[in-house]
C-alpha cells in the first residue's frame, strides 16, 4: 500500500491519464499539499507495523513463557506445548512434595 501511495503521488496524473480516468481529487490534493502525501504514508506506515504485531503473542503458564512468537517468529506446535507444560507441572509437584526443590531453583 505504501509504495502504490508513492507511485500514485509521483504519477498519478499520468497514471489515470494513460487509463482515460479522471484523477482523484484526494491524489490532487497530495500532489498540492505535500504534507498531505506525507501524512498518508505515515499513517500506512503506522497500520503496517500494526498488523506486524498483532501476530505477536506469548504462552504462559504460572509465569513461565511456554512459547513466544515475538521471540521465535513461528506457531506452536501443539506436541511442543504439551511436552514443555508437562515438564513444568511435574517440576511443580517435585517442588510442592519438596522432594526435588535444588532441580526447580536450578531450572529457574
Amino acid at each position: 500500500a505504501q509504495a502504490a501511495a508513492v507511485v500514485t503521488y509521483l504519477f498519478g496524473e499520468q497514471l489515470f491519464a494513460s487509463l482515460r480516468r479522471p484523477t482523484p481529487s484526494p491524489v490532487l490534493k497530495m500532489q498540492e499539499n505535500p504534507l498531505i502525501a506525507l501524512g498518508t504514508l505515515y499513517g500506512l506506515d503506522v497500520v503496517a507495523q500494526t498488523m506486524k504485531s498483532i501476530n505477536a503473542f506469548e504462552i504462559t503458564y504460572n509465569g513461565h513463557v511456554l512459547h513466544s512468537k515475538l521471540q521465535s517468529g513461528t506457531f506452536p506446535r501443539p506436541a511442543e506445548l504439551v511436552a514443555r507444560l508437562s515438564q513444568l507441572k511435574q517440576q511443580e509437584s517435585r517442588v510442592g512434595d519438596g522432594s526435588d526443590a535444588a532441580a526447580a531453583v536450578e531450572a529457574k
